[in-house]
């Protein structure tokens, strides 16, 4: 077992406290890469001798800041534009009117770095909204701004690397450390926030109940002890070792205090003799009499893969526990993708009624995955904590707990348990972890390797080595096995699970029973969940930790959910007016499940308006989901499909322009309306882009009929949002709502026209 000690080379090394030089890191992530790279920049900081505070924005107050000579802040944008949630206390606060011409911000130096996605029409918006808010209140920039871009060939790193190496020379350039005093270097390891602690082991010396350190002998132990002479009978051992026995003839074998019994006696002929069991006991505890079956190199699947526990419920604020009604697949199994239709069923107070009774469009639910028991086995044996996997953790004794860590329900809980809920080790490792492995093995050729893998100006090889083959930091591990990482920095080493959200795929009235009566009622609906199963350049299969959750969530079990509705913020509500307004839904794949939500809840009320959905899929048979939910709502409801995997009916080729090959659409040329050519990725293939320009007029009929049109699109993020919007902009010009590109850009933005609501992932 790895122990942290503090004599170890660099780890009492801390940043020099010098008066008038700190540092305040907030930042607000939904998905967790906001928080990295906070926590890198904020690293960063402290080796330049910066007392650095890191945390979300909603943590801090306005005058919290005024404390710090410095403050760098770390935003994403979700939604249209929005902040992320963990910034919503801290985003209301900075735009109180009473703040406005105050200059209470004066005295705040501050530099801000945005994470967002380019294929979104409001890119990077929350980072430039809290800059400019910011500005007006008086704080002042010590260092540019960055914008990263999901959609770069490199992702975010692409710009966030180049602006970290130039923040810190501008740090140093501008705030010079006094002589002699020298940056912390990257081999010096700075103290670990938070470190673990678990309860201290029972000595197995003590006969009275009772551990080495007065505490209570646990249930396990006491039964054990209560039963060790019918154990010994049924197991045909002579000498059965109590957990705490067995804990240190494995301790003393893992350190080689003492040789096993058998490796003695093998190297040793008068060993025989010697001890007083003789040889012939050597081996007696691995005398077997149970079945064979229990042998077999092949197993069932019950037996070979031990599903998470069901019963351990995930204490978090304003969750609830779902029981899992159905879970099916609706693909057919000779189709590429597993995809699945979750039913969950949740039971809620009276009082909760009226919050859940309507979902609608933008509805979620958050699910937690948690890893597999074999594979925390695998990591705990690979890092040497088998001696304490089993020991409970004293959580009043740990600080600076991450916010986003959850305790089991009732509270308590072990190390493996920790593994199971909270650890990410099947993540595909970020830089800063790769660069804290270095710490972790006194290997040569491992650390160099280390070294390389994390340097910043070589991004190609980090990418070549962990995105690109999707490789988990598990099998990092397996890669480095000289690194052995002390089990107490567990919660600030590795990432942790979050919560994986997905779209409600119903509208309507959901809650089920008699909710008169005033005994609460079930709140029944359904998730669909494309399952991330694949291969890449490693050949072996990868299988997201959310998918092989979801994959073998069995029907009856119970799960912790939270349930997060539209605020008042949201540009599509719930009420009568917004369900008159004709709708112009597109979606891929699954993208159609908060669509399916908006029509539902539309047609909910009376005299709905007017929709025409746009779905691409690649087969009528196989992926065409919820095409028999359609039929029900025909009378206000247009699908047109785009297969893009399916034969082109004879029709489309002749809408569409020149021949059709395997497939593949050619020129698509609109009458009186000239050509309209899409981009190059898409050209020639039967997507929806090229379904929206086809039934352009029927588009602009429909506007020009009914005014205040909401536009949503729903799907895939990557090109599609962008292509799905070019396609727009010719359809309103092609039907001559507009005259130009340009107009019809302007009023696709123009909130006083329409409602644009993008929703991809």
């Amino acid at each position: 077992m790895a122990e942290l000690s503090p004599t170890q080379d660099g780890l009492v090394t801390k940043p020099v406290a010098i008066e008038g030089r700190s540092m305040i890191v907030l930042y607000g992530s939904e998905t967790g890469n906001g928080e990295e790279i906070a926590l890198e920049l904020a690293e960063m900081a402290q080796r330049l001798h910066f007392q650095t505070v890191v945390d979300e924005m909603d943590s801090f107050k306005l005058t919290d800041l005024l404390r710090y000579s410095h403050a760098i802040f770390v935003t994403s944008t979700t939604g249209q534009g929005d902040m992320p949630k963990n910034t919503a206390k801290f985003w209301r606060n900075l735009r109180r009117e009473k703040l406005n011409n105050t200059n209470c911000l004066g005295a705040v130096n501050f530099a801000i770095f945005g994470l967002g996605d380019s294929s979104y029409p409001k890119f990077n918006w929350a980072a430039r909204k809290l800059r400019a808010r910011l500005l007006q209140l008086g704080a002042s920039e010590f260092f540019r701004p960055g914008e990263g871009d999901e959609r770069h060939d490199d992702g975010i790193d692409s710009i966030y690397l180049p602006w970290y190496q130039e923040l810190r020379v501008v740090l140093l350039a501008n705030y010079p450390l006094p002589e002699p005093l020298q940056p912390l270097p990257d081999d010096i390891r700075l103290p670990p926030n938070c470190i673990l602690r678990l309860v201290p082991p029972m000595d197995p010396t003590k006969s009275n109940g009772q551990s080495g350190h007065g505490d209570t002998t646990s249930d396990a132990e006491q039964k054990f002890l209560a039963t060790k002479t019918a154990a010994a009978v049924l197991t045909h051992v002579d000498h059965p070792r109590s957990p705490a026995e067995q804990l240190i003839v494995e301790w003393d074998r893992i350190h080689g205090k003492d040789a096993f019994p058998t490796e003695t006696a093998r190297q040793d002929d008068v060993w025989e003799t010697r001890n007083p069991r003789r040889f012939g006991s050597l081996d007696k505890d691995n005398i077997i009499t149970d079945h064979p079956d229990k042998y077999l190199l092949q197993k069932s699947f019950d037996e070979l893969w031990e599903f998470p526990p069901t019963n351990k419920w995930l204490d978090i604020k304003g969750s609830k526990i779902a029981e899992v009604v159905t879970n099916h697949r609706i693909t057919p199994v000779t189709h590429w993708q597993d995809v699945r239709q979750i039913t969950l069923a949740i039971e809620l107070e009276d009082d909760e009624i009226r919050d859940f009774s309507c979902f609608y469009a933008g509805a979620t639910v958050v699910i937690y995955p948690k890893n597999f028991p074999e594979d925390v086995q695998t990591l705990i044996t690979m890092m040497g904590w088998e001696d304490v996997a089993d020991y409970k953790i004293n959580w009043s004794a740990i600080t600076n707990r991450p916010k986003n860590l959850h305790l089991l329900h009732g509270g308590g809980g072990t190390l493996r348990d920790l593994l199971i809920h909270n650890i990410d080790f099947t993540a595909v490792p970020k830089r800063s972890f790769i660069k804290q492995l270095v710490h972790f093995t006194e290997l040569p050729n491992e650390r160099e390797r280390l070294k390389e893998l994390s340097d910043p100006h070589d991004a190609a090889e980090f990418y070549d080595y962990t995105s690109r083959p999707r490789r988990t930091i598990l099998e990092v591990l397996r890669d480095f096995p000289g690194v052995k990482i002390p089990y107490q920095e567990i919660i600030g080493l590795f990432p942790l699970i979050r919560g994986r959200e997905f779209s409600v795929a119903e509208g309507g009235e959901l809650v089920q029973g008699d909710v008169d009566t005033g005994d609460g009622g079930t709140l029944v609906f359904s998730i669909i969940a494309a399952l991330v199963e694949y291969k890449t350049v490693i050949r072996k299969p990868r299988e997201g930790l959310c998918s092989r959750y979801l994959k073998w969530l069995a029907e009856d079990s119970s799960i912790t959910v939270t349930l997060n509705l539209p605020g008042p913020s949201s540009p599509i509500q719930c009420d009568r007016f917004q369900t008159m307004r004709p709708l112009i839904a597109i979606a891929t794949g699954t993208g159609i499940a908060p669509i399916k939500t908006l029509i539902e809840d539309r047609n909910h009320f009376p005299h709905p308006g007017q929709t025409i959905l746009f779905f691409g899929c690649r087969n009528k048979d196989a992926d065409f989901y919820f095409q028999d939910t359609w039929e029900k709502y025909k009378d206000n409801v247009k699908v047109i499909p785009a297969f893009s995997r399916d034969p082109i009916p004879e029709e489309d080729k002749k809408a569409l322009g020149t021949a059709v090959l395997s497939g593949r659409l050619g020129r698509l040329v609109i009458p009186d309306s000239g050509d309209f050519r899409d981009t190059n990725f898409d050209a020639g293939k039967n997507y929806v882009q090229y379904q929206l320009r086809k039934h352009a007029h029927e588009i602009g009929d429909l506007l020009r009929k009914f005014p205040y049109p909401i536009f949503m699109v729903c799907g895939n993020a990557g090109r599609m949002p962008a292509a799905v919007r070019s396609a727009l902009i010719d359809a309103l010009v092609i039907s001559k709502i507009s005259d130009s590109k340009e107009a019809a850009a302007k009023w696709l933005d123009d909130k006083d026209q329409c409602t644009y609501w993008q929703e991809t992932w």
